[in-house]
């Protein structure tokens, strides 16, 4: 997704991007590290952008940071740990 990022902000510890996998019990889930506006498909969005599950060097949108066993944006969430 190469977006122009509009506006980026931290994420508050505890958002989390969920993914599904075939099975469910292959979900997964990746911090939040920041919100980001950016351009989207009907306008502007906010993002939430995590660190790449292939690749741990790079921040990538959550819908982006999906990892193989489970490859499916499911939603953000928040974790009051």
């Amino acid at each position: 997704m190469a977006s122009t990022i509009h506006s980026l902000v931290p994420a508050e510890v505890g958002w989390r991007a969920f993914y599904r996998g075939e099975y469910e019990e292959d979900g997964e889930s990746a911090r939040v590290v920041a919100w980001a506006l950016v351009d989207g498909a009907d306008g502007r969005e906010v993002v939430g952008l995590v660190v790449d599950a292939g690749d741990p060097t790079k921040i990538v949108p959550a819908p982006d940071g999906a990892s193989a066993l489970a490859p499916d944006f499911d939603r953000y969430g928040f974790r009051g740990d």
